[in-house]
Order: structure tokens, then C-alpha cells, then sequence
């Protein structure tokens, strides 16, 4: 009898659908948390070619938990070696480059403003990723294919965050800045806030 055919076993059918609810929930997690994160960082690096002081020091704060709470949850640590702690050291390591090169502008300090940049859009959702892997979901919940695709989802997410911010002035006015409590971006479209621009 080939397996088209074979009769299926109710109990293992119960299973394999548990089974695909439960990646569905996860990958919607993961994907939500790290979707959440990025989009900020990417907007403001679209609407205003910087990302805030803020969202970085947020992506410190967020890597250095991270990391403290890997090592002291060890047994829940993914085991890829320095790979994981070399990641949530970044935003460390360019704080203190941040302060140990001279303040008078130049090419190191562009150079480190925009490595804070990438920093901020690559790392925020590698970090989610990584919390939310070391401290719910531990090391085997997700295939990698199906950590490809949530990653992919992210990525999508930040690329379309950062579009809408270079083109805010299609649906935002300059009043929706200002009234947000935010600088106005060049370029903004002139107009009182609105619901939609």
C-alpha cells in the first residue's frame, strides 16, 4: 500500500497540525518582535538620513541583557561558539570607538556614524532574534528554512520602513512631524497634522 493510500492515524494527525500551529505562532512572534524593532531605526534613516541617539542606545541595552542573560542562562545559549557573543558585543564596541576618536568630525567619526547606522538596522533584529531564541523558543523550535524566511520577513520590513521614510512626504505632512514632538525632515511635505497626510 503506498503511502497515498495507507490509512492515517489520528493521533499522529493531531500532532503534525499542533506541530504547524506552533511554528505558525512562533515565526508570527518572531517575526512581529523583530518587524517592531526595525522599523523605527529604518524609518528615521529613510525620513532623515541619521538614526537617533535613542535607538541606538536602545540596541545597546537590548544586546548587553541579551548577553548577560546568555551567560548566565548557559544551558539555554545556542552553540555557535563566539558567533552569538561577538554579535551582542557590537553595540559596545562602538560606544566605546564612539568614544575614544576625537570629536571634530572627519572621516572616522562619518565613517563610525554610519557604521552605527548599519549597526542599528542589521543588529535590531538579529537581536530580537536572539532573544527571543536564547530565552523562550531555545535551540532547535525553528528549521532554518523557516528562520531564513522569518529573518527574510524582517528584512522586508526594514527595507520598506526605510522607503516610507524617504518618501514621508507622500503621506506625512511636516505638521506630523512637529506635532509628534520630532524635527522636521527635509524635504517633508508643508501642512497641518492629519490622520493621513
Amino acid at each position: 500500500m503506498d503511502d497515498a493510500h495507507r490509512p492515517t492515524d489520528p493521533a499522529s494527525a493531531n500532532r503534525d497540525t499542533q506541530g504547524s500551529e506552533r511554528w505558525e505562532a512562533t515565526a508570527a512572534v518572531v517575526a512581529g518582535g523583530g518587524a517592531l524593532a526595525v522599523w523605527e531605526p529604518a524609518f528615521t534613516l529613510g525620513a532623515y538620513n541619521v538614526v537617533f541617539y535613542y535607538q541606538l542606545l536602545t540596541l545597546w541595552a537590548v544586546s548587553t541583557a541579551v548577553l548577560l542573560s546568555a551567560l548566565l542562562l548557559r544551558e539555554r545559549l545556542p552553540r555557535h561558539g563566539w558567533v552569538y557573543p561577538a554579535c551582542l558585543m557590537l553595540p559596545t564596541v562602538w560606544i566605546g570607538l564612539a568614544a575614544a576618536i576625537p570629536h571634530k568630525g572627519g572621516t572616522p567619526r562619518e565613517l563610525l556614524f554610519l557604521a552605527g547606522g548599519v549597526l542599528s538596522i542589521i543588529g535590531t533584529p538579529l537581536l530580537t532574534w536572539l532573544l527571543l531564541r536564547i530565552l523562550l523558543f531555545g535551540d532547535s523550535e525553528l528549521s532554518t528554512r523557516q528562520q531564513r524566511r522569518i529573518v527574510g520577513a524582517i528584512a522586508v520590513v526594514g527595507v520598506l520602513a526605510f522607503t516610507l521614510g524617504k518618501l514621508n512626504h507622500v503621506f506625512l505632512t511636516c505638521g506630523d512631524f512637529d506635532i509628534s514632538g520630532n524635527s522636521v525632515p527635509h524635504g517633508c511635505r508643508p501642512g497641518n497634522a492629519s490622520p493621513f497626510g
